[in-house]
C-alpha cells in the first residue's frame, strides 16, 4: 500500500513539472514550408501557423501577385488544386518539393520568393475576408 501511495504521489507531482526548457522549437521550422495536399493546409515548417489555401476561391481577384510570380494564372474549377500544384511544381522550375512521409499527403517546399509570396497573399486574402 505504501508502494502504491508514492507511486500515485509521484505521478501527481509530475504533471506540475515544467518541461518548456526540455522540449524546444525545431530550429528548422522557419526554413521551409509544409503543404497539406488532403486539405490544403500550407503551413510554417511544422507549425500549427498555416494558411487555408480554399480561401482563394472567394477572392480570386487578389490572386495576381502570386501568379505573377509563378508565370500563369490560377485555372479553375478547382482553384485551390491548381495553386497547390503550382507550389508543389513551380512553373518556372525554380524549386522542388520533397514528400515527407509515406502516404503521399505532406509536402516540405523551401521559403523563398515565390513561396512567401503565396503565403503573404493567402493571408491578405483572407484577412479580406473575416477582419
Amino acid at each position: 500500500m505504501k508502494r502504491l501511495s508514492l507511486l500515485a504521489a509521484v505521478l501527481a507531482l509530475g504533471g506540475c513539472v515544467n518541461l518548456s526548457g526540455a522540449l524546444k522549437e525545431d530550429p528548422t521550422a522557419d526554413q521551409f514550408y509544409t503543404l497539406d495536399s488532403r486539405y490544403y493546409r500550407f503551413c510554417r515548417g511544422e507549425t500549427s501557423s498555416c494558411q487555408d489555401l480554399t480561401s482563394i476561391v472567394s477572392v480570386r481577384a487578389q490572386l495576381t501577385p502570386i501568379e505573377e510570380i509563378y508565370g500563369r494564372k490560377i485555372q479553375g474549377p478547382n482553384y485551390p488544386t491548381d495553386l497547390a500544384r503550382m507550389i508543389l511544381t513551380p512553373p518556372d522550375g525554380s524549386y522542388s518539393s520533397e514528400a515527407v512521409g509515406t502516404d503521399g499527403r505532406y509536402f516540405r517546399v523551401p521559403i523563398n520568393r515565390h513561396t512567401d509570396t503565396v503565403w503573404h497573399t493567402v493571408d491578405k486574402a483572407y484577412n479580406s475576408i473575416y477582419q
